[in-house]
């Protein structure tokens, strides 16, 4: 179900010509018709942790490095912008864990509700959000808290690095959409 959501949101936002109230530096929109939900406004956003301004607020991470940038306490805030009312996955880049021999555990709050149970070596994890986390002003705001993050002294002898690093987030993919409803359209009698 989740690939033909992605297919359809894909083709709908590469067939139309789209822009967005959001950021439009990072975001596009499209407006389209799914069969039962009616006419959707469909949402992509790109969140690039390897540039200065990835494009969003965040609290918790170290600066930016030239492949991303490392969770550095035990907790991490990052403040997404959307459209209001917007379901939406997020797609979490990790390149790396600072665990060698265990995976990174961390939860996934919105509004101080668990969304999400992680556990990784890297890769993509996905959350998926519902729209009664997503505030009137469209900011959605994850926090990541780590159970296991770690001094790399710990590991690595002579390392030196007193923060408490967890993982590198490279980039963070946004995919969502708004319900617009149903329509009545106008049946023309001759």
């Amino acid at each position: 179900m989740k690939k033909i959501f992605f297919a359809i949101m894909g083709m709908a936002l590469f067939m139309c010509g789209c822009t967005s109230p959001v950021d439009p530096t990072n975001s596009i929109s499209a407006r389209g018709y799914v069969l039962d939900k009616g006419f959707v406004n469909s949402n992509f956003s790109y969140y690039d942790f390897t540039k200065e301004n990835p494009g969003c607020n965040l609290s918790g991470f170290s600066g930016r490095e030239d492949f991303g940038r490392w969770s550095s306490e035990d907790t991490a805030v990052i403040e997404l912008h959307m459209l209001p009312n917007t379901e939406y996955t997020a797609r979490l880049e990790i390149l790396k864990v600072i665990l060698p021999d265990e995976p990174l555990e961390f939860d996934v709050e919105a509004n101080g509700n668990v969304l999400s149970h992680v556990s990784t070596n890297g890769g993509v994890s996905f959350v998926n959000v519902s729209k009664e986390f997503v505030a009137e002003d469209g900011t959605s705001s994850l926090m990541l808290i780590f159970k296991n993050a770690t001094q790399p002294s710990k590991y690595y002898p002579g390392n030196q690095d007193q923060r408490k690093l967890g993982l590198i987030l490279k980039s963070i993919t946004v995919y969502g959409y708004t319900e617009i409803g149903m329509e009545k359209t106008e049946k023309r009698n001759n």
